[in-house]
């Protein structure tokens, strides 16, 4: 797990591809100093920072709105295979979703990597064993929300390595003060999951393998 301080990674999604140039000018307002490189896939940049992960993402995500799909704070770095993807998303999701918050799981594939498992039922299987442990640590069944969760525990695979943070609703905001989708309409909306089986099927951007 990456420590809260010193320096941290976020994965960046462009909103526009081809536009990389002024991602990264934007991305550099909002944080000074930060250090930008590509990914490798188009329009997904690695930021590297000093600070705390989590006020960096909640930073960029509001700063940014308008220039980047969104910015996940890279809590945890594994092989891109299921059982460590799920371990990590589990521990993740224990430690970051409160009791009264919504929920759900979503997995990014891109490039080459050991996930031979359709997104949909990974995000299913996933998101099951986050759910099964919030239960088991609060006592009561967590909140899943399909459409607009509080906390979105994603997985971000890039190639071999993947990943692994929360996306929160709260970090993006209309001027009026109200929240908006975390993950706007040119993220890859993919086929999310949650503990009760049900689904929601979006399209998907052409970076991204399935």
């Amino acid at each position: 797990m990456q420590p809260d301080t010193g320096t941290v990674k976020l994965i960046v999604t462009g909103r526009w591809p081809h536009v990389a140039r002024q991602i990264k000018s934007e991305l550099r307002k909002a944080i000074p100093g930060a250090h930008i490189r590509s990914a490798g896939f188009r329009s997904v940049f690695i930021l590297e920072a000093a600070g705390d992960v989590m006020e960096l993402a909640r930073r960029i995500n509001r700063d940014c709105v308008e220039d980047i799909g969104h910015a996940t704070p890279a809590l945890a770095e594994v092989e891109s295979k299921p059982d460590a993807i799920k371990d990590a998303a589990v521990k993740i999701g224990t430690t970051q979703i409160g009791q009264e918050e919504s929920l759900c799981f979503r997995i990014f594939k891109r490039g080459l990597h050991g996930l031979e498992k359709d997104t949909p039922k990974l995000e299913d299987e996933i998101g099951r064993a986050i759910s099964e442990a919030l239960q088991l640590k609060n006592g009561k069944k967590p909140m899943v929300d399909l459409n607009e969760p509080d906390v979105t525990v994603v997985a971000e695979v890039l190639g071999p390595v993947t990943m692994v943070g929360v996306l929160r609703r709260d970090w993006r905001a209309t001027p009026s003060g109200q929240p908006v989708d975390v993950l706007p309409p040119l993220s890859r909306k993919p086929t999310i999951v949650g503990d009760s089986g049900s689904e929601l099927r979006l399209r998907a951007a052409p970076a991204i393998d399935r």
